[in-house]
């Protein structure tokens, strides 16, 4: 879609490109919708009586959830919006479409009680023509019926109950009317053509002194008879000076499209590369017998890039990648999040030393692409997937759908480099993969398509960049291959609460988030083991001399229907403070380049004695000075500090610096980076008093606060000691009621569900959260928090005229808006982990397999032990005799391997003659490690049957086996 060059952020755009935007109008569709919950008949009529729904703005989520919302307690179901509009009578003879950005999942349309179109797959945006349907100059009902069920047809295609995220339902992208005359440039989504529709650039040769510039543009006329177009199209600088032009014209017959091929070249072009990411105005203006019928601006960045061996090359130049993976979700929102927030987490990534993301595992919104074009972050793009395969043609079909449709949305995006046209770790055949690249190579031809997929016999031929490029072993099996390494920094068995592991939260203390840099340095420096934090086929990270890069796991924390535990691998947290880690990574980044800059930063809280004698530092600074109430521990420089880790420094990064200052002493405690022998930034931190006065803080970066009823501002709320510190956690668990409240031109998102958790929270490390709504009526928006026996806090801030048109309501009845009407929401119980009575099998129990293999480390209570299979036939059984009778109600396996599949079943008998099947074969990922429930009395013997393994050169590896249940 255009909507990145004529919608809201068209304001960015110079006068004179504004005064070419009259022949098209982009109206916001965002306000003055009303919502309910449910699947309800007759919601698509016009004189449906929908008084007791509610009034909301877009994006949308069916339903706010409570922060920590895992273990498929997400609600999944239907829901209905409805929108009453006019459309002026200078409409009239016009064609008028809907753009919708994203609706997850399925979606039904209807226009005055007819149903206009259909749509499945909630990442990817579709246009609907209302031309036909209209009533120009009257009111008109627009009514969308939104499902999120599963649909195992729709990629991913996983229940939401087995996904490693959740399906947040809903409208929850933007929506836009569009209005051109009969003669238009057409969106490529409705276009539908092979590498065509809209606008199509590409750089066929880019030098300093030259870049060739090739565009393709789709003209359609609807007008009924044959019209005489020209078109020109001129390249914009951001001074708003042309410096390239061509104008093409063509005869185009009735009801038919043409596609007009233009080339130009720009002489000493400006770069786009992300450590100066500038972004050029492509204006495509169409006239017809010199009238202007149509224009559109496309942002656009010159840039050539390429992969070798040895790594990833941009203009030329060799760019080590140091990523993270995005979920778009955010707390209590969902994926419903306005484009400042989107704009937010791409500044949040660059600020925090990544250069590029990986949008994992689908393609993000067109506000996010936007921002990280201008921010300069590089975008590995996804096609929708996660462990899940299906040979249903409707399945596979909709799998090529989406690499179509996200090369067609994205293709003009400069910061989108790398295309994941694979299904995440899905066991995807290699007559799939064959196809998915030929349908990417149709969409992209040249030498600007990169496509991803891990590293296997099937993938090898058809992907020409791949993931985990390496064998068990530590060999290279194809040294010719670029590689990356798309997720490292995380364990799929790691647990938060015992601050030892790659996850962490500030619900406990600072020991988890320091262990989690631990081992994230570890990782880094080419450890392969995964009790040091590690892993063989994270392919060395830095200590690899060839890896284009890597991307860890991940940005944020986030929550998934899988699991109730909220996964805590992110740099930040859910509501996006930052973590000890991010400063870490953040230190990865060269102190000269002027985009990152140096840094120091020092990771404590300095209350825990028994961790606080050894203060570590995060710093990419010359030298690094600690004082401790004011006195001088030590200075270590930076090229002493790098024999720490000798693989990241040769990589231009960072160690940790680690001061062990012999004993603790609560007060002060600052760091100073030195640059050149002076002084450059310091970093403060002081031992946090008893809870004294709340203060209010808005996230760095939010500084425009525009009256459009979509942007939201988010908010932290802390609880300080008397002279202002942080009081963060010194038990696990420490917390602190707060209550909070909005008033004026906004409303607290959810503030209004006690069932939340909103407006009373439990502080998280003494923070608190909060998301407000903007009206679309300019003016102040206050904030209050208090909590029992400390000083309130209030905030202001102002909101001011948002530019663009919007979409007139219509007449309808008068609707409470969703923050303010009283509702009490019914949120499942879920999110508690199911209570399972372990049976202890150490030392009790005997395991029993053909090849007389000793398997005590499957049973010893300790997943990082575990067995690998001596031989690679299958199948393979592993019987235990529990030596006594149990009452079992079920059973976990902790796979060996995290990126295997594993086939396996499971049998238990009274006497090792007769076999009762309690879990028939079923193929499951490696990471697969939750307990399968049964009920089964008196059961000594119990079977586990392996009978198929992917890759087809994996052993069976088991590193755990737990049952439950008792005698």
């Amino acid at each position: 879609m255009h909507r990145l060059t004529t919608g809201l952020l068209v304001f960015f755009l110079l006068p004179f490109v504004l005064s070419a935007q009259h022949s098209r109008s982009v109206l916001n569709f965002n306000t003055h919708w009303a919502f309910q919950r449910g699947d309800i008949a007759g919601a698509e009529q016009v004189l449906f009586n929908d008084k007791d729904w509610a009034g909301v703005s877009l994006p949308h989520v069916m339903r706010i959830e409570k922060k920590h919302n895992g273990g498929n307690a997400v609600y999944q179901g239907s829901g209905w919006y409805r929108r009453y509009f006019k459309v002026p009578s200078s409409y009239r003879g016009k064609r008028l479409t809907i753009n919708f950005e994203g609706i997850q999942t399925d979606a039904e349309i209807y226009l005055n009680g007819k149903k206009i179109a259909t749509h499945s797959g909630g990442y990817m945006g579709f246009v609907v023509d209302i031309s036909r349907y209209v009533n120009i100059g009257k009111d008109n009902v627009l009514a969308v019926r939104v499902s999120n069920k599963d649909n195992s047809r729709v990629p991913p295609g996983k229940p939401q109950s087995k996904l490693d995220f959740n399906y947040f339902g809903g409208i929850y992208r933007n929506v836009f009317l569009v209005v051109t005359e009969k003669v238009f440039i057409s969106d490529p989504l409705e276009a539908d053509k092979v590498a065509g529709g809209g606008v199509f650039i590409t750089y066929p040769s880019v030098g300093a002194d030259t870049a060739v510039t090739d565009i393709k543009t789709n003209i359609v006329n609807t007008s009924g008879s044959t019209v005489n177009v020209r078109l020109k199209t001129m390249l914009v600088d951001t001074g708003g000076v042309t410096v390239a032009a061509t104008v093409s014209g063509q005869l185009i017959p009735a009801n038919t499209d043409t596609e007009i091929r233009q080339s130009f070249t720009v002489h000493h072009p400006h770069l786009w590369h992300p450590d100066h990411p500038y972004l050029y105005h492509l204006v495509s203006v169409v006239y017809k017998d010199d009238i202007t019928v149509d224009s559109i601006v496309t942002h656009t960045g010159i840039r050539n890039i390429a992969f070798a061996p040895d790594g990833y090359y941009i203009n030329g130049k060799k760019l080590y990648l140091r990523g993270a993976n995005r979920h778009q979700a955010y707390e209590y929102t969902g994926d419903a999040a306005a484009d400042n927030m989107q704009y937010q987490d791409a500044l949040q990534l660059k600020k925090g030393g990544f250069n590029a993301v990986r949008a994992a595992h689908y393609p993000a919104s067109p506000a996010f692409l936007a921002a990280c074009d201008k921010t300069g972050l590089l975008v590995i793009e996804c096609e929708p997937g996660w462990q899940f395969f299906s040979k249903d043609t409707a399945f596979t079909e909709n799998t090529y759908r989406d690499i179509r449709e996200m090369i067609r949305r994205d293709r003009n995006h400069p910061c989108v480099f790398l295309w994941e046209t694979s299904l995440n770790e899905s066991p995807t055949p290699a007559a799939w993969m064959q196809q998915a690249v030929q349908t990417a190579r149709a969409e992209m031809p040249g030498n600007q398509l990169f496509v991803a997929d891990d590293f296997n016999a099937r993938s090898k031929n058809y992907y020409n960049v791949s993931y985990k490029v390496v064998n068990e072993d530590g060999t290279d099996p194809m040294p010719s291959r670029p590689f990356i390494t798309r997720e490292w920094g995380d364990s799929w068995m790691a647990d938060a609460a015992k601050e030892n592991s790659l996850r962490a939260s500030r619900k406990y203390t600072e020991k988890g988030l320091i262990n989690q840099c631990v081992l994230r340095q570890n990782a880094l420096n080419g450890e392969t083991s995964e009790a040091a934090g590690g892993y063989w086929d994270h392919g060395g990270l830095d200590a690899n001399p060839r890896i284009a890069g890597y991307f860890v796991w991940s940005f944020n924390d986030y929550t998934r229907g899988s699991d109730p535990v909220t996964a805590f691998s992110g740099v930040t947290d859910l509501d996006r403070y930052e973590k000890f880690s991010y400063y870490q990574l953040q230190s990865m980044q060269d102190a000269h380049n002027p985009t990152y800059g140096p840094m120091v930063y020092i990771a404590s809280y300095n209350n825990q004695p028994a961790l606080d004698s050894t203060i570590m530092i995060f710093s990419n600074c010359d030298a690094v000075q600690l004082y401790r109430n004011n006195r001088l521990c030590g200075e270590i420089t930076r090229a002493e500090n790098a024999r720490t880790a000798p693989f990241i420094a040769a990589k231009g990064g960072s160690p940790y610096f680690l001061f062990h200052t012999g004993k603790y002493e609560p007060g002060e405690l600052k760091a100073i980076g030195i640059m050149n022998g002076k002084a450059t930034c310091t970093h403060i931190v002081k031992t946090p008093g008893k809870p004294h006065h709340l203060e209010i803080e808005i996230p760095e970066g939010h500084t425009a606060f525009l009256a459009d009823g979509s942007s939201m501002t988010p908010f932290y709320v802390k609880v300080c000691d008397q002279d202002g510190t942080l009081v963060s956690n010194r038990e696990a668990g420490q917390s602190y009621a707060v209550q909070l409240s909005v008033s004026g031109q906004g409303a607290l998102i959810g503030g209004n569900i006690p069932g939340a958790g909103i407006a009373l929270q439990q502080t998280e490390g003494g923070i608190a959260y909060g998301v407000i709504r903007h009206t679309t009526t300019p003016g102040n928006i206050r904030i209050y928090a208090n909590s029992t026996g400390m000083e309130p806090a209030q905030k202001v801030i102002t909101t001011t005229t948002a530019p663009g048109q919007y979409v007139s309501d219509g007449i309808h009845r008068e609707w409470i808006n969703e923050d303010e009407k009283k509702v009490t929401a019914c949120y499942s119980d879920s999110t508690a982990p199911r209570q399972l009575q372990e049976i202890k099998l150490s030392g009790k129990a005997v395991i029993i397999t053909p090849d007389g293999e000793n398997l005590t480390a499957v049973i010893d209570g300790n997943t990082a032990t575990g067995w690998v299979s001596g031989r690679s036939k299958l199948p393979v059984s592993i019987t235990l005799d529990l030596k006594n009778k149990y009452r079992l109600s079920g059973s976990r396996v902790v796979w060996g391997k995290d990126s295997d599949w594993y086939t396996y079943s499971i049998a238990v008998s009274a006497n090792g003659s007769d076999w009762i099947s309690v879990k028939s074969p079923e193929r499951v990922s490696g990471q697969n490690y939750q307990p399968v429930f049964f009920q089964s009395n008196k059961v000594r013997y119990v079977r586990y049957l392996i009978s198929d393994i992917q890759p087809e050169t994996s052993k069976a590896a088991v590193k755990e086996i737990q049952l439950y249940g008792g005698q």
